[in-house]
């Protein structure tokens, strides 16, 4: 979505009441190109309503062996 866009979505007219809006300063928000993709940091994923991925997770790794492991008592 460019800034244009976003802007348009939620009536501000400005960058500096969409900065505001990001909790951004004022200078970041006016440095994105304004028919360019919006960065995808978490303020504005969180304003558009995507769900960002949880980065403390460590990713799951499905382990190979788990439907080759019997029983102790077949060992």
């Amino acid at each position: 979505m460019s800034k244009r866009a976003l802007r348009a979505k939620l009536g501000l007219s400005t960058d500096k009441q969409l900065a505001k809006l990001l909790k951004l300063p004022v200078e970041q928000v006016e440095a994105w190109p304004e028919e360019g993709q919006v960065p995808s940091i978490p303020q504005v994923l969180r304003l558009l309503g995507i769900e960002e991925p949880l980065q403390s997770r460590a990713p799951v790794i499905p382990d190979p062996d788990a439907d080759r492991i019997g029983p102790v008592d077949t060992a």
